[in-house]
């Protein structure tokens, strides 16, 4: 079968789907990647953790710490996340810790609002795939439909209300 791909583009304003592929020939394949495929977003679930943040009273000013943290996973075993480069920058500003795509600084900011916080927010931008209750989803490690990431961002293009994404 080979590589697959999913695209979906929509209108943030609308919700109108502007184009879909959910895979490279529906002949071989009738599953919908665009629709159905729940994969990790990865960096790309940053902004809903940065916009549960300024939900919750903080400023694109407020000080994030990109520097190293642990958390204990059991008596045996720690969580040492880290940057994808492996430096740190110590305090900074929320904006360049999300422009910058800094993971402890993301992380550490989680961690100071609450998993539950990014949680509702998720939810309230259009995620319905079930998210989990730990502080790796400031990473995206909780999986997401390509077209519930992208009403995610929809939303945020159209000022923070979501548009119901609709196909002709």
């Amino acid at each position: 079968q080979g590589l697959q791909g999913a695209l979906v583009c929509i209108d943030p304003n609308t919700g109108g789907v502007l184009a879909m592929v959910g895979g490279v020939d529906f002949a071989a394949s009738q599953f919908n990647r665009a629709l159905q495929a729940r994969r990790q977003p990865g960096s790309a679930f940053k902004p809903i953790i940065y916009s549960a943040a300024l939900d919750k009273g903080k400023t694109v000013v407020s000080t994030a710490y990109d520097s190293p943290i642990e958390f204990e996973r059991s008596e045996t075993e720690m969580w040492k996340p880290k940057n994808y480069d492996g430096t740190f920058l110590g305090p900074i500003p929320l904006l360049e810790a999300l422009a910058k795509s800094r993971n402890l600084a993301t992380v550490r900011l989680l961690n100071e609002i609450g998993v539950d916080t990014a949680i509702r927010m998720a939810q309230n931008l259009g995620i319905t795939s079930p998210i989990e209750r730990n502080l790796s989803v400031a990473l995206g490690s909780s999986g997401v439909t390509p077209l519930e990431l992208v009403t995610a961002y929809a939303t945020l293009a159209n000022g923070g209300q979501r548009p119901t994404p609709f196909f002709i």
